[in-house]
């Protein structure tokens, strides 16, 4: 990140301000301004001058057709007075969900208009309600009309109706997703999740995240900034972090926030619903955690599936995983370190510009033989695209038996590297780079071998 004096003015009235000239606003703009008001008595209320700040920024910029980037939502909103050029960290997108949950909170039971910030977007819509039904001349009485007016209702007509319509979703959810179901859990790569009784614990990767002070000079009241640790994966370690360095202690704050990316999400839905097929839908005990809260007891006592980015493992798992695979991440979350061959293997990463556009990136799947004899299996990405390649891959029986992962099956477990190619957000198809059986025997033995920082 570098630095530079900043100072600019807003090209429409003052900063922040969208009523500036509000009568002169077409009829939309201003309705969203007054559907504003609730959410502003709101703000107001809890004090939060960072959320009220970047909720007005997020309202001026959707009334003036231009949606503000991350960067400049960094600059207008957390920045000290100096030029952001980069985001290093997760700040912007973690106000813009927590003013995201507040909006929802506000008009959630609230009638008429509201307002609604969709998920990746950094601007505001208004949502209408649903217009009542224009009132007319009333239609001719027949005869399924009562003498009171109201309609008469075949009740054992619509019990059959239903009962029927129940039979046929039954029918289809047999001949559709059981045999999915049916044919994932014969897969090597799934067959030994579809023959344990074991529950089954989906572990989300997740970041923690802690609160840093501005430094000394800067403006006292800006909020703390957000700050991720690849060494610091909860609470504890944080506590740990500043007994070793009390200096720091004054300006740290423990938040517990956590961050989950997009792709995780949609990665977990998709995965949750691979793996109530596999285990069957009357024997699916399936629960998900976030890896910050996975424990050596949990590791022991159930199956476990890991879903999310490389980088977000959490040592319990990462460090065993790396052991055995010879694989491990690399000095950035981009890369991924062969300590085999020496080969790295680089992702394209985020896009931080429009003129950027990432073209690679890897997808990784594996599956090692736990601590108890229960099974891990990990289903990651070094970013976005890599993440989801692998969900399609691992919830299709087809692409599954197409990759021959064979060895999936041996005792020792086996680990996968794709190439995946895309353009932008769109992934354009993968290929197998790396192949191998894990060096699983005795991983669970040794103590922590893969530092947290490479």
């Amino acid at each position: 990140m570098t630095v530079a004096s900043h100072s600019a003015s807003p090209p429409n009235g003052r900063a922040g301000d969208p009523t500036a000239g509000e009568d002169s606003l077409p009829p939309h703009h201003q309705a969203l301004l007054a559907a504003a008001e609730p959410l502003r008595a709101e703000l107001r209320a809890k004090r939060t001058g960072t959320l009220a700040r970047l909720f007005e920024l997020l309202l001026a910029r959707t009334i003036e057709g231009r949606p503000p980037t991350e960067l400049e939502i960094a600059n207008e909103v957390f920045s000290d007075g100096r030029v952001i050029d980069s985001t290093q960290d997760s700040t912007v997108r973690v106000y813009v969900h927590r003013l995201r949950k507040l909006t929802e909170s506000v008009y959630a039971d609230r009638e008429g208009p509201a307002l609604e910030i969709r998920k990746g977007e950094y601007r505001i819509e208004l949502k209408e309600p649903a217009s009542a039904e224009q009132s007319g001349p009333s239609p001719p009485q027949d005869k399924g009309m009562a003498s009171n007016g109201t309609r008469r209702k075949p009740g054992w007509l619509l019990v059959a109706l239903g009962v029927a319509l129940l039979l046929m979703l039954a029918f289809l959810f047999f001949l559709v997703q059981r045999p999915d179901g049916d044919r994932l859990a014969a897969t090597a790569f799934w067959r030994p999740l579809a023959t344990n009784v074991r529950p089954t614990t989906i572990v989300l990767g997740d970041k923690y995240l802690f609160g840093q002070a501005p430094p000394q000079g800067a403006n006292a009241s800006a909020p703390p900034r957000l700050v991720w640790d690849r060494s610091i994966a909860a609470s504890e370690d944080l506590y740990v972090h500043l007994m070793r360095r009390p200096d720091e202690a004054k300006s740290t704050t423990v938040l517990n926030q956590h961050y989950v990316p997009s792709s995780s999400v949609t990665a977990l839905r998709d995965i949750r619903a691979a793996l109530v097929g596999v285990k069957g839908r009357g024997r699916a005990r399936i629960r998900v955690i976030s890896a910050s809260q996975l424990t050596p007891d949990i590791l022991k006592s159930s199956d476990i599936v890991y879903v999310g980015q490389l980088g977000d493992l959490g040592p319990l798992l990462r460090d065993p995983l790396f052991l055995a695979s010879g694989l491990k991440v690399g000095p950035t979350e981009n890369e991924m370190i062969d300590r085999v061959s020496g080969r790295t293997y680089r992702s394209d990463g985020l896009v931080l510009t429009e003129e950027r556009i990432p073209r690679r990136d890897y997808g990784y799947i594996a599956r090692l033989p736990g601590p108890s004899g229960n099974n891990i299996f990990v289903i990651a990405g070094t970013r976005d695209a890599g993440l989801l390649e692998m969900a399609e891959l691992a919830r299709s029986p087809e692409k599954l038996n197409a990759a021959r992962l064979s060895g999936t099956g041996a005792p020792q477990g086996m680990v996968a590297l794709y190439q995946v190619r895309t353009m932008g957000s769109l992934n354009l198809g993968s290929a197998l780079v790396l192949k191998r059986k894990l060096r699983s025997q005795g991983i669970w033995d040794k103590p922590r071998s893969t530092p947290a920082r490479s």
